[in-house]
């Protein structure tokens, strides 16, 4: 075979793969609201609200499933609780386990934990699709519902300097969460989240591609010729193809632009600290992203469904439990604190750590008590969040449960219920510089927009619009 009969076959592998990783884009397009999105927004304030602007970036990582908080960061000793985690009384408040989080361990000081969560679900899809949205899912109204870094994407467009071309929002292996990635819903599509798979960019779009630049260029030529169509028929297409234009011109001008390739590299030195699953490497991906300052505000983590432990819980012959699960979310976690406080910020003085708000947070809690076949189910009355960076309080714990965990004694803010993911939402809203308590008028149904809405859960439990104020410094 010829030398460029062998170079094109290369490429030709190389470009489908590349394709699928970016087809996400293209599915959020044709999953938007039927082309009626809306912009300019036309929403108002309360003024009520004193948004901090402590942080540039957010990296938000799900822990799809449900991390157990009496056996981790809400630690409780019963007699379920096995005898080898090798528990570490830090302070009065906080003890964790040096097997599970052997890094964590000794860096509680840069971290606060909010131990009063609340969930209004019980099934994942819903609390999934809570946690990408900062509300309860409304069937009615879930088609025009945007996901939270929608509404971050919107709100900083403002912000996007011409130099950016990475997508504002961006997430990691957040298409094979079970309510899927949600889309822009009644924003406009160029608001999607693009979703990344981390097990196969890397490969993708990190390998040695000569050749396919040119190729990419070709393609990208005959598309535009394709294109060029009279006004007329450009407006017969309808708003779709507008927004697919826009889509497939964004696509060509991340791809060539010499930044985007240099996200995918990872050293074995990374590999190996950070971990080589969906979850190590979409924290490199997200350390690389914020690095770059490329575009890219907001960055979600989706660490795949590892978390859902409702039989052996502790048992080390299962591929996931505790013993698995807890070391891979420490080593990720706490590498990108390394990495990130290493680095220097935007403003002098200042580490990417410090200008970045990362969250932690599952989609609800787990059951204090371990079922017949050692494990434990999902609850909804207390969970736990992890907070770092932009601003936070290091070693400060927020809300305080009973003796089993069953029930928050404390909520520990300034409110009397429980703070839900609405409310952690409107804390990252509230780090980023964003009003959350803005209301859209102009939506496709007519119905109100609140960024985050008190009375979503339809009166059925106490919900307050406020950002957690109390686990910054």
């Amino acid at each position: 075979m010829c030398s460029s009969c062998r170079g094109e076959a290369r490429i030709a592998d190389v470009l489908p793969a590349r394709r699928d990783v970016l087809k996400f884009g293209g599915l959020a397009l044709a999953g938007s609201f039927a082309g009626q999105a809306i912009w300019p927004l036309q929403a108002s304030a309360t003024g009520k609200a004193n948004p901090r602007r402590s942080a540039r970036y957010c990296i938000f990582i799900e822990m799809g499933g449900a991390i157990s908080p009496m056996d981790t960061w809400d630690f409780k000793q019963t007699r379920w609780t096995p005898p080898d985690l090798d528990m570490v009384q830090i302070n009065d408040e906080v003890s964790l386990s040096r097997v599970l989080f052997p890094n964590l361990v000794d860096r509680t000081d840069e971290v606060a934990f909010v131990r009063s969560m609340r969930a209004p679900e019980l099934i994942h899809f819903n609390g999934q699709y809570h946690t990408q949205t900062g509300r309860a899912l409304n069937v009615a109204l879930a088609r025009e519902i945007p996901a939270f870094g929608s509404v971050i994407a919107a709100e900083l467009d403002g912000e996007r300097r011409e130099t950016d071309t990475f997508p504002t929002y961006v997430s990691t292996y957040l298409t094979r969460a079970r309510a899927g990635s949600i889309g822009a819903g009644f924003l406009p599509t160029r608001f999607s989240g693009l979703d990344l798979d981390p097990t196969t960019v890397f490969d993708s779009f990190g390998g040695n591609v000569d050749g396919g630049q040119q190729l990419l260029e070709e393609r990208f030529r005959l598309l535009n010729q394709l294109a060029e169509t009279s006004d007329a028929e450009r407006a017969s297409l309808g708003r779709k193809a507008s927004d697919y234009r826009a889509y497939y011109e964004s696509a060509y001008g991340l791809l060539t632009d010499p930044r985007w390739p240099e996200l995918f590299k990872a050293s074995d030195s990374d590999r190996e600290r950070y971990g080589e699953d969906e979850f190590g490497l979409g924290c490199i991906l997200a350390r690389n992203l914020i690095e770059a300052d490329a575009g890219t505000r907001f960055v979600y983590i989706y660490d795949g469904d590892k978390w859902d432990h409702h039989a052996g819980i502790f048992d080390r012959s299962r591929r996931w439990n505790h013993y698995t699960t807890c070391p891979r979310l420490d080593r990720g976690f706490t590498s990108l604190l390394t990495d990130l406080a290493a680095r220097p910020g935007i403003e002098p003085g200042r580490t990417l750590l410090d200008e970045t708000l990362i969250v932690v947070t599952s989609e609800f809690g787990r059951t204090p008590e371990m079922n017949p076949v050692q494990g434990r189910d999902h609850y909804r009355f207390a969970y736990a969040s992890m907070f770092a960076g932009g601003g936070v309080a290091g070693g400060r714990v927020v809300g305080k449960t009973n003796e089993d965990g069953s029930e928050v004694i404390d909520p520990g803010w300034k409110h009397p219920g429980q703070p839900f993911m609405d409310n952690t939402v409107a804390t990252i809203y509230s780090a980023l510089g964003i009003d959350w308590r803005k209301t859209v008028h102009n939506t496709p149904s007519g119905r109100e927009y609140l960024y985050v809405d008190s009375i979503s859960l339809g009166g059925s439990e106490m919900m307050f619009d406020d950002e957690i104020a109390e686990i910054f410094a």
